[in-house]
């Protein structure tokens, strides 16, 4: 509106003060916004100035009496808890140092050492509201994100594994949140001010056509105060976001959301280089949770659209972390249905998961691979789809001098990935079985030689084509040193790999009908 009558808008200035005093508070946020439209037709700034002095006095009150007697518990916490809260949203919604609030006794960093006084409080209510209020202060008075003070407390929130903190954990990924979908409303809010004051000052459009250089009535450059806006938001999301990505892997469902609509919030803005989110966002395809599951698809997909091939960089890291994800998920399942037993034994963690078999196509197979998105992502191109299938395989090289070894867990996982992917043309199979017999070929005799020269060495085991005598091995056997059967055991670990590969090879044999001569008469460079 641009104008309204005075008894509505009195009545209406009375009415949402009067709300703040008994009401929850969503119903306090939504008076104080409301509150600050009206403020905006009225100008009657002494109500506001009034109502930040009766909620600021009250905290002072109550920092006071603590200070007084700082080893009591206090009682007020919920008048305390109401008040904060309410001085928040109110610096959320007006600025206190603009010319009009010059009279009032304290500055912005006076109401900014409240907040921190009281979220340094015992009692959980009032942290958490306090925590709550400094979100708010934060998103109109975003330079203090990037001071040690903030810094500090919001990464030890984050970095706080233990299950009580996670409600503060999770508040401080909503105030991140809040204060970059903030910027995109203030930003909104400038250029729409912006052309208001432009249409106001210029009524004929065309009195100076050579007059483009975005300098509005009041002497203030758009695109200069946008930047200022971006760049503050950019400098914000680099300081909190490899602790915010980390945060990621938690056994808790609404932590993981939180991070994900911080993700969403990053990436749309631009502020930072998208390449550092890929590997939790190939990860968050793995969730159990839809809406998280279904947002990260997206983004991957709004990425490989504007940067063709950036998935392919991080793809092995993305793995790594899918299968990290699906061990807490695992754990987090037990913990709930093992919760008699005192002993839990650890899940073996597999690459594909059930999916829903219509009669109508009994045919489908009732799994499939956990990273399925990612696969469907690239297998359009043949070069990305081949490089995957290449990185994936790189992670059975059990090269003891390589400090990237994976562990039979993490092989087993993607061997049910790569067995599982939904493969649609046969060069697919075709060309995962080529690399897996040249995989297989190098490192399979290698350690069939290892083996063999343990067997010669301490056993006089002879290759020859006349037979093995069991019984004269296995009385060697008996006499070995526990250091020497080590050795052979972990060549044998080392095998498993390998075996794995062969099982997986008989495996696509035995789904996509592919006989050996198919696979000999394969060609990968024919096109």
């Amino acid at each position: 509106m641009k104008s309204a009558s005075s008894s509505i808008i009195y009545s209406l200035e009375g009415s949402l003060t009067k709300l703040l005093l008994v009401s929850g508070q969503l119903v306090i946020h939504s008076s104080i916004a409301c509150l600050s439209a009206v403020i905006r037709l009225s100008k009657n700034t002494q109500l506001v100035r009034d109502v930040f002095v009766r909620y600021h006095s009250i905290v002072i009150q109550c920092q006071q009496k603590i200070l007084e007697k700082p080893d009591e518990e206090f009682k007020g916490s919920a008048q305390l808890a109401r008040s904060i809260y309410i001085l928040g949203v109110l610096c959320k919604y007006f600025d206190v140092e603009k010319s009009e609030f010059d009279d009032l006794e304290f500055s912005v960093d006076d109401l900014f050492q409240l907040f921190i006084f009281f979220i340094q409080r015992r009692e959980s209510v009032v942290k958490l509201k306090s925590l709550v209020g400094l979100g708010f202060f934060l998103q109109r008075y975003g330079q203090y994100l990037v001071r040690d003070t903030v810094r500090q407390l919001y990464h030890n929130y984050l970095l706080d594994r233990r299950p009580t903190a996670a409600q503060l954990r999770c508040q401080v990924l909503i105030n991140l949140e809040e204060y970059f979908r903030d910027c995109i409303r203030r930003m909104a809010e400038q250029d729409i001010d912006y052309l208001h004051l432009t249409q106001t000052a210029n009524p004929t459009p065309n009195e100076d056509e050579n007059s483009n250089d975005g300098t509005g009535p009041t002497g203030v450059n758009l695109k200069d105060t946008t930047d200022v806006h971006s760049e503050m938001a950019s400098s914000i999301a680099q300081c909190y976001l490899r602790v915010v990505l980390d945060t990621y892997l938690s056994e808790d469902e609404t932590i993981r959301q939180c991070v994900r609509k911080v993700v969403t919030c990053i990436l749309e803005q631009g502020l930072v280089h998208p390449v550092q989110f890929i590997p939790y966002l190939i990860a968050m395809t793995t969730d159990r949770d839809t809406n998280i599951q279904q947002s990260a698809e997206q983004n991957l997909q709004d990425l490989d659209k504007t940067n063709p091939g950036i998935i392919q960089t991080k793809v092995m890291h993305g793995l790594k972390m899918s299968y990290q994800l699906q061990k807490l998920l695992a754990v987090t399942s037990q913990n709930k249905t093992n919760t008699q037993q005192t002993h839990v034994p650890n899940e073996i963690i597999r690459g594909m998961t059930k999916v829903a078999v219509t009669p109508s196509n009994s045919q489908q197979s009732p799994y499939c691979s956990v990273n399925h998105f990612l696969y469907s992502l690239i297998r359009s191109s043949r070069v990305y789809r081949r490089a995957l299938i290449s990185q994936l395989l790189k992670m059975f090289d059990n090269d003891t001098t390589t400090t990237t070894s994976t562990t039979l867990g993490e092989q087993l996982f993607v061997a049910d990935n790569l067995a599982y992917f939904p493969y649609q043309v046969q060069d697919e199979p075709l060309y995962l079985i080529e690399q897996i017999d040249l995989t297989v070929s190098v490192s399979g005799s290698t350690q069939l030689q290892q083996f063999r020269d343990l067997l010669k060495q301490y056993l006089d085991y002879t290759d020859d084509d006349e037979g093995i005598d069991l019984s004269r091995l296995e009385e060697k056997f008996l006499q070995l040193s526990d250091a020497v059967v080590d050795e052979l055991n972990q060549c044998l670990r080392t095998s498993k790999s390998t075996m794995l590969l062969l099982i997986l090879k008989s495996y696509l044999k035995d789904v996509y009908g592919l006989n050996d001569t198919k696979i000999t008469e394969y060609d990968h460079t024919e096109s």
